[in-house]
Parts: structure tokens; sequence; C-alpha cells
């Protein structure tokens, strides 16, 4: 008997945990994070290796099942796991797929805005990725003052009971920040770059960024990691148009 021929081999107690999780699994279609925990152990423990080479092979032959839709549920069990470790209640699985790319800390703090903002108990999936997009976008490198001191300080340092307001504002400033976002200025022109892209141009070739939110407007500034020289863009009523602003007035100047 070969060696592979025996790393397949199961114990008995191995095959009838098999049969449980796969129980588990087929059950569990209404419970996703059932499902979801008991994939995650199959594979792990490679509790599909008799009768198959892969993971998604035999979640395939199986269940039917994607790979996609396999791996939705192992995170989404992940999720929960979270949710519970903090006390907080599990959304739905489309809700919590919606809060991809935020730290978990700041799951509830995106859930609570959209239910403040939408003026919806139960908002959509879409309204839940909007804000977590301003999340995302916030705790890239943009400066609010400080609720308790006044002094501009980066959004990610702010504990999150304190992220709240500046995230609910970010998000009211509606459908033209949304636009601007994406590429277009107050005169609907399309950027040849969008801003932020244009942004990680400048980190990448050498230079420390910050998005300022002060009393009169946003302002971008720029330190070179070499020099230590320090840039300051002109002022402007929103983030997307200060970044402009500032490309504006350093095409030539700065590296891009």
């Amino acid at each position: 008997m070969s060696f592979i021929d025996v790393e397949k081999i199961m114990t008995p107690e191995e095959r009838a945990r098999l049969v449980e999780l796969e129980t588990q699994v087929m059950v569990g279609g209404a419970a996703a994070v059932l499902a979801g925990k008991a994939l995650t152990e199959i594979r792990d423990a490679r509790l599909y290796r008799a009768e198959h080479a892969t993971f998604e092979a035999y979640t395939l032959a199986r269940f039917s099942m994607s790979r996609s839709r396999a791996y939705q549920l192992i995170e989404y069990a992940a999720d929960a796991s979270e949710f519970d470790l903090r006390g907080w209640q599990l959304p739905p699985e489309r809700i919590t797929r919606a809060l991809g790319g935020v730290v978990p800390e700041d799951w509830q703090v995106v859930l609570d805005v959209t239910r403040a903002t939408t003026g919806k108990q139960k908002p959509s999936s879409a309204d839940v990725a909007a804000v977590a997009e301003a999340a995302r976008t916030m705790a890239n490198g943009v400066h609010i003052q400080h609720p308790v001191t006044g002094e501009q300080v980066p959004y990610s340092s702010l504990p999150p009971e304190k992220r709240g307001f500046a995230l609910a504002t970010a998000v009211q400033r509606g459908s033209r920040e949304r636009r601007d976002y994406q590429g277009a200025d107050f005169q609907g022109n399309a950027d040849q770059e969008k801003p932020w892209d244009w942004l990680d141009g400048l980190r990448s070739s050498g230079a420390d960024v910050a998005v300022l939110g002060r009393a009169d407007g946003w302002q971008v500034t720029a330190t070179d990691r070499t020099t230590g020289e320090v840039r300051e863009g002109p002022t402007r009523p929103n983030q997307w148009d200060a970044i402009r602003g500032a490309r504006a007035a350093w095409e030539g100047e700065l590296p891009t």
C-alpha cells in the first residue's frame, strides 16, 4: 500500500464526524453559520480526503456547492464568532458580506450609522455597503477634528464610539460626494484619474499624505519621506475637491 493510500485512510471516528458535519451543512441551508462552521472543520481537518483531492472538489460533488459559496459560508461563520465575541447581534449573511473591508471594531458603527442615515431599521445590503465604503475611505488617511481636544487627528485613531458622528457626516454629504469619489468634479467633468488613486500614487512615490478636515474645509498635505519637506494643498469644500486642488497645484513638483 502506498503512502498516498495510507494517508487517505480515515478512522471510524473521523467517518462518523464527517457524516455528522455533512448533515449540518445540508440542514444548515437556512442556518448559514452552522453550515459555515461545519465546512470550516471539514476543510481544516481534511475530512474530505478519502474520496476527494481538494476541498473545492468535495463541496461541488457532495453539495453541488461552488467554491465561492463554500467560502462565503466559512467567512460568515468566522464573522459570527467575531460578533459573538463582541456581544453584538449577528445580522443576516448578505448584510455581513456588505461590511467587507471594514475592520471588525467598526462593524457596529457602520450598522448604526446606516440605520440613522437611511431611517430604516432594517437597511438593505446596498445601504450598508455604501456606508462601509465611506468607513473604508475615512480610515484610509482622513483626518478630522477631535470631538474633545479640537486637534486634527486621523479618523482611525478615534475610539469606535467616537467615530459615528464623523462617519454619519461623511455619509450625509450625499450623492454629490459619491459621484465625486467615482471621478467627476463639481462641473461633471470626468477625472483622468480617481482622486484617491492619485493619492495612492503619491504614497508609493515616497510621500506621506493626509487629508485634513478643518473648520473651513478640507486640505491635503504631503510630507517627503526623504527630505521632510511638507507641502500643503488649497482648502476646498470637500475632500475630493481638496485632492483635485492639490494635484493641480503640485503637478510637476512631486512625482506622480
